[in-house]
């Protein structure tokens, strides 16, 4: 057992649940993984000896299973006798068919001749003028802060950090829950098509923009009681573009 590995382990876990229980209604799936990690490696320190990690026995094959007895082959049957032979088929003659007389031609058609009004002028249209969308303040300055990137140094910073290639299979049901009701004012379908338009994007620059003018000032994502739970999801939504 190396001691001091499962001292600094022993002090992760106690910080980060401390972190956790102070708001325990904005634990997301991120916070769950890293908590993961932790306890992975404090059960490998625990385990260690001199310092090295301790091998997991090896597993036992279990033994095939024999294989199953022959089948027993059929009896043989006696032959059936061939059947008669059907009866030979005689050809009636073809009847001959009636002569009918020609049908008499159609009389012809008088048309009448038929004096057309002329059309009436259509006037164009006039065209539609979109409605304006509604307009949003600018982007404060302290909207930047919520896209500032830090660069991982240990390692459950660095498996928080892993590719996404779907942002909808990321996100459970209580994240989406807690996303819906603190970013996007309670509205499913609002959230919805932020997650499908995210995920149609191909780099985060992209993304940046689009929430900056759809998202940050409309659901007030800089506001204190919201600050941290929209970084922890700008940091969900770069990794779709790692």
């Amino acid at each position: 057992m190396d001691l001091q590995k499962t001292k600094i382990f022993l002090d992760k876990i106690t910080r980060e649940y401390a972190r956790m229980s102070k708001d325990p209604d904005t634990i997301m799936r991120i916070d769950v993984d890293i908590m993961l990690s932790y306890i992975r490696d404090l059960y490998d320190a625990v385990l260690s000896e001199n310092g090295a990690p301790a091998q997991a026995p090896a597993r036992r094959e279990p033994a095939p299973a024999p294989p199953p007895p022959p089948a027993p082959a059929p009896a043989p049957t006696a032959a059936a006798p061939p059947p008669p032979p059907p009866p030979p088929v005689i050809a009636e003659p073809a009847p001959v068919p009636e002569e009918k007389p020609a049908p008499a031609p159609p009389p012809p058609v008088v048309v009448e001749a038929i004096h057309a009004e002329p059309l009436p002028v259509m006037k164009p249209a006039p065209p539609v003028v979109p409605a304006a969308a509604p307009s949003f303040p600018a982007a404060p300055p302290d909207a930047e802060a919520l896209f500032e990137q830090k660069q991982a140094v240990e390692l459950s910073e660095k498996l928080s950090e892993l590719p996404i290639p779907d942002l909808r299979k990321a996100i459970g049901l209580n994240d989406k829950l807690l996303l819906t009701r603190e970013l996007f004012g309670e509205d499913n379908s609002a959230f919805d098509k932020a997650i499908d338009t995210l995920n149609g994007f191909s780099n985060m620059d992209q993304a940046k923009a689009f929430l900056l003018d759809h998202c940050v000032m409309r659901y007030r994502w800089t506001e204190k009681k919201r600050l941290e739970i929209a970084k922890k999801f700008i940091k969900l939504v770069r990794r779709r573009y790692t």
